[in-house]
């Protein structure tokens, strides 16, 4: 019945530093940290840029600024429309560089 199928498809996640992510990504995920909140937008920083990214006031409510976030949205427009926010706080950073730097993939 697989051509029955008529489910809701997205473009895949790219992962990206913010100062890497251009217009013609689609959608994007990176790892950064919470520099600045307001009603509905929060800001995030990675060191190599940051970015403002659009959200409901319910799904960032618990998120503070210092907070170690993952985002993962869409791009348009100079900005991220957001679709899933995590908390990071807990996880290694360097770790992560050091295994990326191994993997080639300059952080």
């Amino acid at each position: 019945m697989q051509d029955d199928f008529r489910g809701f498809r997205r473009f895949p996640t790219v992962e990206k530093k913010i100062g890497d992510i251009t217009m013609e990504d689609s959608r994007v995920s990176f790892i950064g940290t919470l520099v600045d909140k307001e009603e509905g937008k929060i800001a995030v920083d990675d060191g190599s840029g940051s970015i403002e990214i659009l959200f409901e006031e319910e799904i960032i409510k618990n998120f503070k600024t210092g907070n170690v976030v993952r985002i993962i949205g869409k791009v348009s427009e100079g900005l991220v429309n957001g679709e899933a926010i995590q908390d990071f706080s807990k996880f290694n950073i360097d770790l992560y560089k050091e295994v990326k730097k191994g993997e080639g993939k300059p952080i």
